[in-house]
């Protein structure tokens, strides 16, 4: 007879004790355990199976003949194996743990369609210096934070209110939830930390604070979070947020923002008087009015839009990288095209595939592009070096009348049309043609290896941005977008 396995009935055993621990223990957090111990079980059932071919080897009716099993663990074992890894990662994602997926932006703690919401009042507060460092930690839910408006000794405090939102099946689990995440305001005069415990709260509940905190004007502000979104406005101090699937709006900031969001829906910045620094992803970005540097890196699958930026640029993204030295003007960014308008040069660009527009630049262009169109237009005579690599797309250069330069324009695969006229020349060969010439002024090398090449005089106004791309500029909320006159382009 083929021996038999203890597996199965170690199994049974313990399933069973399970079930009574959790019906004479009825407060034990069963599930919990199961979703963080889990593995045990197959690091126990493989052990099991193991110390049983051993056995088997080993024993005095194996040695008289008896063949050992083909397979330590059987077929159907296999299934029940997968099973069980299944419902532990499962169980270990539902009950709040974290998931074995990518989250992208998905949250899988908690039972978020089931049960009710309840509401519990919050509040607590702290006697500060006039320059403390306000610490948010483990956060979820909503902060608002902004300036006291109180003279005197009552401005020097951090006070906190709002409520604890729980969603749970019962009114009697929102309250347990409510007791374990408990607001805490702590610290000391110079350093107060701010905290909800919500990683306290068990089971299923989840808990999600709503805080309007209210700071001395010359605080700094520290915010540590998940799914927690920042609204910060009108400090002297410093902003560092590290969040995931976090939005952030900041408006009116003294001091330098530091900020560290993955998977964040919308990142908004208006009068940064400093500098600004973003790594991360997410959707849209919007940037308007900064004094200090601008360092972006990351990947925004929404809109980029950026406004009346003092300051050095340097955009770092998957595709893409670009520098400048500011943008007194405004741009739009998406993810197949690039609209910019008023670049302070020197402007380096090296993309992988966006089509890309530059009207009114100043200073140097250095463009390298493996695929999609660009169009230049400088919008002022005075002009300077300019150089265009571009692997397969079209090249649009629009020249404003009485500009200076020299010309060498050449595409390997394609065609070119010289609109602007003498001295330049235009020559075509077998596959390819050029564009060639000079007026006594700053160099202008363009080369295509696949597309067209066109150059264009532009009389009187500047062109209309968005003629290109398909992204056109946006005007301000509210605003009425302005009527720019069309250009006169003179064909020779």
């Amino acid at each position: 007879m083929r021996n038999g396995s203890i597996v199965a009935p170690l199994l049974l055993i313990g399933i069973g004790g399970l079930f009574l621990a959790r019906n004479v223990f009825p407060e034990l957090p069963l599930l919990d355990y199961l979703a963080l111990y889990w593995p045990y079980l197959l690091i126990l059932w493989g052990a099991l199976r193991l110390l049983e071919v051993f056995l088997w080897r080993s024993s005095a009716t194996n040695s008289a003949g008896r063949p050992l099993p083909r397979a330590g663990v059987s077929g159907g074992e296999w299934v029940l194996v997968f099973f069980l890894c299944l419902i532990g990662m499962s169980l270990h994602a539902v009950r709040g743990f974290s998931t074995w997926l990518p989250r992208a932006g998905v949250e899988w703690g908690g039972l978020e369609v089931f049960g009710e919401s309840y509401e519990f009042p919050i509040a607590g507060q702290a006697t500060t210096s006039a320059n403390p460092r306000v610490v948010i930690e483990n956060f979820r839910g909503t902060a608002r934070i902004s300036v006291s408006k109180d003279a005197g000794d009552l401005s020097n405090m951090v006070k906190v209110s709002g409520q604890n939102h729980i969603r749970s099946i019962d009114q009697a689990s929102a309250t347990r939830a409510n007791q374990q995440g408990t607001l805490e305001v702590s610290g000391n005069a110079n350093q107060v930390i701010i905290n909800v415990h919500q990683d306290r709260v068990s089971g299923i509940r989840r808990l999600d604070a709503d805080m309007d905190i209210v700071v001395p004007k010359g605080a700094s502000v520290v915010a540590r979070g998940h799914d927690g979104d920042f609204d910060i406005s009108g400090i002297t101090g410093s902003v560092d947020i590290n969040g995931r699937n976090s939005s952030v709006r900041l408006e009116s900031i003294g001091g330098d923002v530091h900020l560290n969001v993955q998977g964040g829906n919308l990142i908004r910045a208006v009068d940064l008087h400093k500098s600004f620094d973003l790594t991360g992803n997410g959707n849209d970005l919007d940037l308007e009015r900064v004094a200090g540097q601008v360092t972006i890196s990351g990947y925004y699958s929404g809109v980029q839009q950026w406004k009346a930026l003092s300051g050095p640029i340097h955009w770092r993204g998957t595709q893409t990288d670009f520098s400048a030295q500011g943008l007194p003007g405004d741009a739009r960014v998406t993810s197949s095209d690039i609209l910019m308008t008023g670049i302070e040069g020197p402007v380096h660009m090296n993309s992988q595939s966006r089509d890309m527009e530059l009207n009114d630049f100043t200073e140097s262009i250095d463009l390298t592009i493996n695929r999609g169109d660009v169009k230049l237009a400088p919008g002022r005579a005075s002009l300077a070096r300019m150089t265009v690599n571009v692997n397969a797309g079209n090249v649009d250069l629009a020249m404003p009348e009485g500009a200076r330069f020299d010309l060498n324009a050449i595409t390997n695969r394609g065609t070119a049309m010289n609109d602007f006229g003498s001295p330049f020349m235009q020559e075509t060969n077998r596959q390819g043609a050029s564009i060639r010439g000079s007026i006594g002024g700053p160099a202008v090398n363009i080369r295509v290896q696949r597309g067209k090449i066109q150059l264009r005089r532009v009389i009187g106004q500047p062109e209309k941005p968005g003629t290109l791309t398909s992204a056109p500029k946006l005007p301000a909320p509210g605003a009425k977008a302005p009527q720019a006159a069309l250009p006169r382009i003179v064909e020779q």
